[in-house]
């Protein structure tokens, strides 16, 4: 199922943590997205920025939902859809037909980010099909992350 044609469930993110693109944000994964596709688990992610930006379209934004795919025998990804939001309402998003993700599978990167989406995307619990209908309240631009304990917690 393409992620531009469903809503975002959100009941169980987790974080993964700071994006390797130098930003400041930080990053989720919802585990109650992460489904088989063919060879390929796919989840949802969410990426929150501390202070908006705009991207290379010049859409402002300060949140971006990605569906993407992961071989987990080959260590490779594809992005699959990518949502940007500003301020609770949809700012943007990819134009890619559904399938054409697979043409772009390419190597997982070698950084803390990649690697930890990895083997969470990898190693959880698929989600239970099919999923339960969301609330308004899981919409990915309105929806609340849990809190992220600081070093002094």
């Amino acid at each position: 199922m393409p992620f531009l044609a469903q809503p975002c469930f959100a009941a169980h993110w987790q974080v993964i943590g700071r994006p390797s693109d130098g930003s400041l944000a930080l990053a989720y994964i919802d585990m109650a997205s992460i489904h088989r596709d063919g060879d390929y688990r796919v989840a949802t992610f969410l990426t929150v920025y501390l202070h908006p930006i705009t991207n290379a379209h010049g859409y402002k934004l300060d949140r971006i939902a990605q569906e993407s795919a992961f071989d987990c025998n080959n260590h490779t990804f594809a992005l699959v859809s990518t949502i940007g939001y500003f301020q609770g309402k949809e700012a943007g998003r990819s134009s890619g037909k559904s399938g054409d993700w697979r043409s772009n599978v390419r190597d997982l990167p070698q950084d803390v980010y990649s690697t930890r989406a990895f083997d969470v995307i990898c190693n959880a619990p698929l989600a239970p099909s099919p999923e339960p209908a969301p609330s308004n309240e899981d919409a990915p631009a309105t929806v609340r992350l849990p809190a992220v304990p600081t070093p002094s917690e």
